[in-house]
């Protein structure tokens, strides 16, 4: 689909709920290259799961950059995950919320110790209640030790207020070429 129909689809759903789409625009294609890069090295077969994947720009880069590895991608918006769907027929796509990665990893039959990372695009900031500590317990819950978190923000510093049990954070890095400019982090699964 050319970008400004993507674009048209995404504006259309941040219309129906602003607070979980997160964003005015899709991610560029320039931070969906940088999120994947921090993903670092994967073992053979091991799964990435996407969270929230929206019209799937990191979705593409993902199965482009890493066809050897499975692709789950949850997405808590339906319109979103059955176009995702149609789109990429290769990644097991889920419509589902965040919070319940074990169990939507369980309908897959994927045990989480085969997770190598988690990507996410989810507006952790902007969502409601305790629902930003439950994704992050549920991500921790299934990574693995050594297993990466690969989240972006538009603001480092509103991210000071999560204490993340069992997730060192790692590097930085800002990509301007994004609208708004965006900070990927990097975040390692500890020992324990």
């Amino acid at each position: 689909m050319p970008i400004l129909g993507e674009s048209a689809f995404f504006f259309s759903q941040l219309m129906g709920g602003w607070r979980r789409t997160g964003a005015i625009l899709p991610s560029s294609p320039r931070l969906a290259r940088a999120m994947v890069d921090a993903i670092g090295p994967l073992a053979p077969g091991q799964v990435v799961v996407e969270l929230g994947p929206g019209t799937g720009v990191f979705t593409r880069e993902l199965a482009r950059r890493l066809p050897g590895h499975p692709i789950v991608a949850v997405e808590a918006n339906h319109d979103f995950a059955g176009r995702l769907r149609g789109r990429h027929p290769a990644v097991n796509v889920v419509a589902g919320c965040a919070s319940r990665l074990r169990n939507h990893l369980a309908e897959l039959h994927i045990e989480p110790g085969r997770v190598g990372a988690v990507i996410s695009g989810l507006p952790l900031l902007s969502l409601p209640g305790d629902l930003p500590r439950a994704i992050l317990a549920s991500i921790t819950d299934i990574l693995p030790p050594g297993g990466r978190l690969i989240q972006f923000t538009y603001s480092r510093r509103a991210w000071r207020r999560f204490a993340i049990d069992g997730l060192q954070r790692g590097r930085t890095r800002r990509i301007w070429l994004n609208v708004p400019p965006a900070v990927v982090m990097e975040f390692v699964r500890s020992a324990c």
